[in-house]
């Protein structure tokens, strides 16, 4: 390779720079302020804390957990239980 090779696979590697740089800042933020993050997590968060009380309270998807041999119906049980 020559000189002009070398020099060429750099200018080509500088504009893949820019566009990924250009392509980065094109995109639209997730959310509108960081208020507006924290408020939309701590929203999941107390989903999620909702969800596993309720999980845990749940006497019969505990009796599910300790059963070994499944059938049928303790899976349509299982299932009804998590929705």
């Amino acid at each position: 390779m020559n000189k002009k090779d070398f020099l060429k696979t750099y200018q080509n590697i500088d504009k893949l720079k820019q566009a990924d740089v250009s392509n980065s800042e094109s995109t639209p933020p997730l959310y509108r302020s960081s208020y507006d993050e924290k408020l939309i997590k701590d929203m999941h968060f107390a989903k999620f804390q909702k969800n596993l009380q309720q999980t845990q309270d749940n006497n019969s998807l505990k009796q599910l957990l300790e059963k070994e041999d499944w059938d049928e119906e303790d899976t349509k049980t299982l299932l009804k239980s998590l929705r």
